[in-house]
């Protein structure tokens, strides 16, 4: 069994190299007792540069201590979370466009890790196994990238697709996986960052510009792979049915805008399949209206759905412990998930038929049920906002999450 500890040292810190770091933590655990817990890393000499925080996986999943033996084996991963603000990544006007034509905002530019996506791995919960399936692809198509397997022999694109409906995670679970490569891979790409490719600034109000645009975009994004090989670039296509859009649906045998945009972006991922350290994640709603070329193109395409039961129970738990952080809910004897072991049963319990009712909802959805239940508690009773008994709260939210039912069924009618 292999344990993987990730360890985000002091933001101050300056890391001379991140092969010898991580050397030095492995040796420092190996020394340390059996048991590594929270007293291990509280205890770590000042040379380790720690001052952040950590997380212990074992078999994939999240532990808060480790009992290491003689067949343990581990991994460690250090690493420094960017504060930068993600820049814009702008496309010259092409020429003939017209004088009024505009430089093109084509992507932000986010340098990995980021804070903004810190635990953002740990916090998605998906049914299965979706995302050790994703990494271990990443991780592997990047390998095999690597170690220059031949494409004749063995084809691959480091293409992934994610569908699904609206509000499922998607996205998120595309900018996790960017950031959790960034920390995992950094002893062979020392630099990362994301990509997020604006795609409605891509459809010019010109004729025939879009497929321009498009190409321009790929010979930057292939010249940022060649001038530095050793940085990951992970590539995001929010919505690509704007970018992919199929052609077969076309109203007219005359080649139209939409229809060269779609060559030019099939034609710019055959090139970036000669660059190793790149890899290009895609999200759907509708994949019916996405190309079958490019559908082809995709390694991967995983439909992630609505949360599963128990990603459902994860959410509301951790809302309702975020409104108790700020006071905004206060704990009562009844549902007080912090006392004893009936009390804390009785709490549960009532997360959990929560969580049963809210079955069909999306995560978006559930994350914004808080604030609608907090909004439906202050118009009735006019009381103050803050320091809501947690029953009332409850309370509320079951009706919210039975109000919001009943419009999604109103809407699937219409």
């Amino acid at each position: 069994m292999t344990i993987h500890f990730e360890i985000r040292i002091d933001e101050q810190a300056v890391i001379e190299s991140v092969d010898k770091l991580q050397l030095q933590w492995k040796e420092y655990l190996q020394s340390r007792s059996a048991t590594i817990d929270a007293m291990t890393f509280q205890q770590a000499p000042l040379h380790l540069c720690y001052g952040g925080d950590y997380t212990i996986y074992s078999e994939g999943t999240t532990v808060t201590s480790i009992l290491l033996t003689e067949t343990t084996s581990f991994e460690v991963y250090t690493f420094l979370l960017s504060t930068e603000e993600p820049s814009i990544e702008e496309l010259e006007p092409s020429e003939g466009g017209g004088s009024d034509q505009e430089w093109t905002a084509a992507c932000e530019n986010l340098t990995l890790p980021h804070v903004s996506l810190h635990t953002s791995w740990e916090s998605l919960l998906f049914e299965g196994s979706i995302k050790q399936q994703l990494f271990y692809y990443a991780n592997s198509a990047l390998h095999f990238a690597d170690k220059q397997v031949s494409g004749h022999m063995v084809h691959w694109n480091r293409l992934v697709l994610l569908w699904g409906p609206p509000g499922t995670g998607k996205t998120s679970l595309c900018r996790a996986l960017a950031q959790k490569l960034a920390i995992r891979l950094n002893r062979r790409f020392p630099r990362a960052c994301l990509l997020e490719i604006h795609s409605h600034s891509l459809f010019s109000k010109w004729f025939s510009t879009s497929g321009k645009l498009i190409h321009k975009l790929f010979d930057l994004i292939q010249e940022m792979l060649q001038e530095d090989p050793e940085r990951l670039v992970c590539v995001l296509m929010d919505e690509i049915e704007s970018l992919a859009a199929s052609r077969s649906a076309a109203s007219s045998s005359e080649p139209t805008d939409a229809m060269r945009a779609v060559n030019s972006l099939l034609t710019g991922l055959d090139r970036l399949r000669h660059c190793p350290n790149v890899l290009l994640l895609a999200t759907t709603n509708l994949t019916q209206s996405v190309d079958t070329a490019f559908l082809d193109r995709a390694d991967v395409k995983i439909y992630i759905g609505p949360p599963c039961l128990e990603a459902r129970c994860a959410m509301l738990h951790s809302s309702l412990n975020e409104l108790m952080r700020v006071k905004i809910v206060r704990k009562t004897e009844e549902t007080d998930p912090d006392g004893n072991a009936t009390t804390n049963s009785l709490y549960q319990q009532r997360v959990l038929s929560l969580a049963l009712l809210a079955d069909g909802l999306s995560g978006r959805s559930l994350r914004r049920l808080p604030l609608q239940a907090h909004a439906r508690v202050a118009s009735s009773t006019l009381a103050s906002i803050d320091s809501i008994p947690m029953d009332v709260y409850m309370n509320a939210l079951e009706h919210t999450i039975r109000m919001e039912l009943e419009s999604l069924k109103l809407m699937n009618k219409s």
